[in-house]
């Protein structure tokens, strides 16, 4: 029997691979404190030990149909981000999927009524939240990506977690699941954007925006994800990002409602030109 031994919600913006000197600049002599933070997070990893399989919500991945799976064996390649080509160009990157959890998942989703698809090839694209994690997180482990579906609701994403959930349980794998995204999310108009560089929460889009991250923060601090799962509604009018599916698939996976494993922040909150950005860990052996 498998387990899902670790969960954390964690940022991947480019800053993280910019080098620091640059980085510094922008945050006015300051680092962000998400390059650390994702140290931090590797940290935790290595004291749970025995983690095989790095399961990684990605939320630039956006299918339209049902989820998608990355059910390959390996990928291997050159990527060059069509967002942020000045950021992250010809990068090489070479890892191991995890094709044995991605057809359990398909398995025990198509059981479950709910529309996957494992898609095997090795020309599947990839996108760079999986790459900028694995840069720091990544010690051999097998990996599996999987994308957000952009019609999906709420009860759609939870669902699906469920089945993500119980197929890990039936699988041998030993997985950390990595919801990665940020939380609100929009962007300063390109003449303002630039102004906008700060890590400082200030400069998040809007008070509101910043006032729903920090109150969901909270919550998750205090383990109550129901509470955060109710708020859904009210939090989609600031734009999370991913539609907060990266979130809502791990939620489901580790109970939905009923989880209640409190969050532990890894990073400070930051503002990443407009958008609120934030490592999260929630230890599981209190939920």
């Amino acid at each position: 029997m498998g387990d899902i031994a670790a969960a954390a919600f964690v940022a991947h913006i480019p800053t993280l691979v910019i080098p620091e000197e640059i980085r510094r600049q922008w945050g006015d002599g300051e680092d962000t404190t998400l390059a650390a933070g994702l140290e931090r997070v590797r940290e935790r990893l290595d004291d749970v030990g025995g983690i095989d399989t790095l399961v990684i919500i990605d939320t630039h991945w956006f299918t339209t149909t049902e989820h998608v799976l990355a059910g390959a064996e390996h990928f291997r390649g050159v990527y060059t981000s069509e967002e942020m080509p000045r950021a992250i160009c010809d990068k090489p990157y070479d890892y191991p999927g995890a094709p044995d959890l991605a057809k359990v998942v398909h398995e025990t989703a198509k059981a479950a009524g709910v529309r996957t698809t494992n898609a095997t090839s090795p020309a599947l694209p990839v996108h760079y939240p999986t790459l900028i994690l694995l840069d720091y997180l990544h010690r051999g482990e097998g990996v599996l990506s999987i994308g957000i579906c952009q019609t999906a609701q709420a009860h759609d994403f939870l669902e699906f977690g469920r089945v993500l959930g119980e197929a890990i349980r039936r699988s041998g794998a030993r997985a950390a699941i990595l919801a990665a995204g940020g939380m609100s999310h929009r962007f300063y108009p390109l003449g303002e954007i630039l102004d906008h560089l700060s890590y400082d929460p200030f400069h998040i889009i809007t008070p509101e925006a910043r006032g729903m991250d920090e109150k969901i923060i909270g919550l998750w601090e205090r383990g109550d994800h129901a509470a955060v799962i109710d708020m859904y509604p009210e939090y989609r009018k600031h734009s999370p990002e991913g539609f907060f599916g990266h979130y809502l698939i791990m939620a489901g996976a580790l109970g939905g409602r009923d989880w209640t494993a409190r969050g532990v922040k890894l990073s400070d909150y930051e503002n990443s030109v407009g958008t609120g950005q934030v490592h999260v860990w929630f230890d599981l052996g209190d939920s």
